[in-house]
């Protein structure tokens, strides 16, 4: 097998780092490959493309969710298969595929039994995503957290805490299944995968193989709720809270009001026109 490793090198923290490091030394010991590092945005894409031009069976992305969404988007439909070292603040997608925490010996006896199963991705308008996309308070904290300097969990719990006095909820327009509604929103969040990283399950019931995505529009909340709310969240209960709808489709679009914000995979994007349009895409991907 002819296995390739891209690596992130300043995403996480420097503990993360460090692990990676590691693991990474291990797997170019035991499987004569070498790892490249990226050098700015849109780095782990060109490289990825390279490495499946060049045959690769097995390409493994060492990095937070950011690093994992554009290697990831360049294997789509390619015959290359995902593993990922995560060192992010979330790892969504890596903890859905039960690819966090693992040591260099696990995954390298994962790599030696070679299955490979296919996953579903998403893709809002021309950016694809595999855990989730969605807009509202999730979205702005988003784009605050892409601003700090200091990552991590705690610090992404602050800024929600902070965050949450001043918010005011946003009304948004969704057509789905035949069905268009003017909604008010604290979250509209599209979901591939079952969580936004850290166990926070924003879609207990997602699956990544099913073809469809799984909606949660969560409406607004006094603020005694929050315990509640986390609670929902952490225990898997998102899709039985009494502020949270939930519901299947294939494909939907969201309108934006202006000042609102859009995140894919945690990653804040610009929406210039305010309207976009969400589609599946089964089985899109290969994971390890």
């Amino acid at each position: 097998m002819q296995i390739n490793i891209i690596v992130n090198p300043i995403s996480g923290t420097k503990n993360a780092q460090r692990k990676a490091k590691c693991i990474v030394k291990a797997l170019e010991e035991h499987f004569n490959t070498k790892a490249l590092y990226t050098a700015y945005a849109g780095h782990g894409f060109e490289l990825t493309k390279q490495f499946i031009a060049a045959g690769s069976d097995i390409l493994i992305a060492v990095g937070g969710d950011g690093t994992v969404n554009e290697v990831a988007s360049a294997l789509k439909h390619s015959n290359t298969a995902l593993m990922i070292v995560p060192t992010g603040s979330g790892n969504g997608l890596a903890r859905d595929l039960d690819m966090h925490g693992l040591s260099a010996k696990q995954i390298i006896e994962r790599i030696e039994k070679n299955k490979i199963y296919s996953i579903d991705s998403g893709m809002a308008d021309e950016k694809a995503f595999f855990c989730t996309c969605g807009t509202g308070f999730d979205a702005y904290i988003g784009h605050l957290f892409a601003q700090t300097k200091v990552r991590g969990f705690f610090t992404y719990v602050k800024l929600s805490l902070r965050a949450y006095k001043n918010y005011k909820p946003l009304t948004y327009q969704l057509a789905y299944n035949n069905h268009t509604e003017k909604t008010e929103a604290f979250v509209i969040n599209i979901a591939n995968n079952k969580q936004f990283g850290n166990h926070a399950y924003i879609a207990p019931m997602a699956n990544m193989q099913d073809g469809l995505f799984t909606v949660t529009i969560i409406k607004p909340f006094k603020w005694y709720h929050i315990p509640y709310m986390a609670y929902s969240l952490f225990f898997k209960g998102m899709h039985k809270n009494k502020f949270a709808h939930t519901f299947d489709c294939k494909d939907c679009t969201l309108t934006l009001p202006q000042e609102a914000y859009l995140h894919v995979d945690g990653e804040p994007i610009s929406t210039p026109n305010k309207r976009v349009s969400l589609k599946i895409e089964p089985k899109s991907l290969h994971v390890l």
